[in-house]
């Protein structure tokens, strides 16, 4: 049986499909074939009939690397309007996925560090994204990248670590 995702990942993982299904809709002047729920549903169901765990957590992964750029283009045109704006230092900790956008400086500090983690440390830098970026809990993650939870655990503390690190308490 494949895991089909529920919760609040999944809730927005629809939002924007739907959104992607309504545009692709009125591109190909599809109105009256199916209304763009059906083609959310059709989609999401054609995903999962059949879907291999990679399959899974390859969309995972890419959902959270489309938010994390997302947030990163935003924080990129605030930096570019403000030029250079206010700037706060602020502990990793005290970061969450919505005070990311208070602080355009910063998410591109914490954007180029991840980058440099995805290259000494893939697998920690994954775990970032995915829980940071998408939201998901370590447990999930654990399942996702058929690993341990305790491996998820290590990795996320040493990620933080290092993130710590790079861009600063």
């Amino acid at each position: 049986m494949v895991d089909v995702p529920c919760g609040p990942e999944f809730d927005a993982v629809y939002q924007a499909l739907h959104r992607l299904a309504r545009r692709e809709r009125h591109r190909v002047g599809a109105q009256a074939t199916l209304n763009t729920t059906a083609l959310v549903h059709e989609a999401y169901l054609d995903l999962c009939r059949g879907a291999d765990p990679r399959a899974i957590r390859d969309f995972y992964a890419y959902a959270a690397q489309v938010m994390r750029n997302l947030l990163i283009d935003a924080a990129r045109q605030r930096v570019a309007i403000k030029r250079g704006g206010q700037w706060q230092r602020t502990d990793l900790d005290a970061v969450d996925a919505a005070g990311l956008g208070d602080d355009a400086e910063q998410a591109l500090q914490l954007d180029a560090a991840l980058r440099g983690l995805a290259e000494s440390e893939p697998r920690c830098a994954r775990v970032v994204e995915l829980h940071y970026f998408a939201g998901l809990p370590l447990e999930r993650i654990a399942e996702l990248l058929e690993v341990s939870l305790r491996t998820v655990n290590r990795d996320w503390q040493f990620a933080r670590a290092w993130l710590r690190e790079q861009v600063g308490p």
